[in-house]
């Protein structure tokens, strides 16, 4: 593209290039406060050349939104690409949705949402299609003096498992969308001892689960047992992936036959210690208290995956291509692309005593996030610095409200927040 004298360190250079696209159109583009611009319309995108090899300060702006800023190197005879900056309205609108609701779950499709209302009698709950809201469906469970701990979706969002604690005592409903009478009996056999209870994703009338290292399964309201000495287990399509009592990965029919041993070398485990197999986009993780081991598809062996935090959550961007793990306190980005060359990036630090919980993907690009009483949607680029911006709480706060619980729903595209006892959703975040 061209070379240019760098009267700084008295010597010529190849120079480089910025290219800049951003959603929506930005008004103005700045380059080292000097260099302005405007990204045409139908590409939307912005591109200066001719530039020294260094580093350079980028600013988006329009009228509105959050300005984003970024100090990023340009290379010789190279273009640094920023082609995915999200800029975020300063005023996003809120509108109330429901009132008089202590718990709601959006459906996995994004389609649906479930919410409960508060009662000592009873607890009731409306199902409601999102598009529609004046289409919907009530139901009450005749439990006094308890509360909803869970709700877990099928994986078609056609059936939701509703876990209920009364004092100690922990029972399970079901609520199935297609039908217009709901069972209001608690399901036989599923009480505190049953763990990491999960839909068979073939058939939503089969639930599996764990008790006494045995995988049952339950149709019909009749309990069978599927495998035996086993400490965690993880259905994937139609089939079975499972931690077995002496340290081997090992995979099955939906059945638990036509068994194959996955790991050639077996793990040290202990039974008093929580697993849980995580299996996504042709990666296949386990979560051994705090370690978490990645499963090498060339060794068939887990090695461990070095994260420099405790107690933390995965999730998965919607590409498969990055990933964010996350706890009270800090948010890292792990990538599996070669769009970022470092690995275990800190994205974010709460400030104590905040607490960050509820952590989504907004897109591939962007994560969207609470910590303490304040919702926050950040960049995953960590070239020079990482943009994050505070979402404005345009809603009627409520007293009785520590911190709100906030939902991505990523079909619309808008936030959902349960403050108080009152349920809000916002305008569309992203184009």
């Amino acid at each position: 593209m061209g070379y240019r004298v760098d009267f700084i360190n008295r010597k010529i250079v190849a120079t480089g290039g910025i290219y800049v696209r951003s959603y929506p159109l930005a008004n103005q583009i700045i380059i080292d406060s000097k260099i302005e611009g405007k990204p045409g319309m139908f590409l939307n995108a912005f591109f200066v050349q001719n530039l020294l090899p260094k580093n350079h300060n980028v600013l988006v702006k329009k009228t509105g939104y959050f300005d984003y800023q970024k100090n990023i190197s340009v290379i010789e005879n190279q273009v640094t690409k920023l082609e995915n900056v999200l800029l975020i309205k300063q005023n996003i609108s809120f509108d109330l949705l429901f009132e008089k609701i202590k718990y709601f779950s959006v459906s996995p499709d994004g389609k649906n949402i479930l919410t409960a209302g508060s009662g000592t009698k009873s607890i009731g709950f409306e199902y409601f299609s999102l598009s529609n809201l004046n289409q919907k469906k009530n139901y009450s469970l005749p439990v006094q003096n308890a509360e909803i701990v869970d709700i877990k979706w099928s994986d078609n969002s056609g059936v939701a498992l509703i876990k209920i604690q009364k004092y100690s005592d922990i029972s399970y409903y079901i609520f199935d969308s297609s039908k217009t009478t709901q069972q209001t009996a608690p399901l036989a056999y599923l009480d505190k001892n049953s763990q990491q209870i999960s839909f068979n994703p073939q058939n939503t009338a089969q639930l599996f689960y764990i008790e006494n290292k045995i995988l049952y399964s339950l149709k019909q309201n009749k309990p069978s047992a599927v495998i035996k000495n086993l400490l965690t287990y993880k259905i994937s399509g139609n089939n079975i992936l499972w931690l077995s009592s002496d340290g081997f990965l090992q995979q099955s029919d939906i059945s638990g036959k036509l068994i194959q041993k996955i790991t050639e070398e077996k793990i040290v485990v202990n039974p008093a210690e929580n697993y849980e197999i995580i299996d996504s986009f042709e990666k296949t993780f386990l979560k051994k208290n705090n370690a978490l081991l990645l499963l090498d598809n060339e060794s068939k062996n887990f090695k461990d995956f070095n994260a420099p935090i405790n107690n933390y959550n995965l999730v998965f961007s919607p590409d498969g291509e990055n990933m964010i793990y996350f706890n009270n306190s800090e948010i890292y980005l792990y990538s599996f692309s070669e769009t970022f060359e470092k690995k275990n990036v800190k994205l974010f630090s709460a400030n104590s005593p905040e607490i960050i919980s509820n952590c989504f993907w907004l897109n591939n690009d962007y994560i969207i996030f609470e910590s303490g009483n304040k919702i926050i949607i950040s960049e995953i680029d960590y070239r020079g610095n990482i943009n994050a911006v505070e979402v404005s709480q345009n809603y009627e706060k409520s007293a009785d409200s520590k911190n709100p619980q906030i939902y991505y729903n990523g079909r619309d595209a808008k936030i959902y927040i349960l403050n108080g006892n009152s349920l809000f959703s916002s305008e569309k975040i992203t184009p």
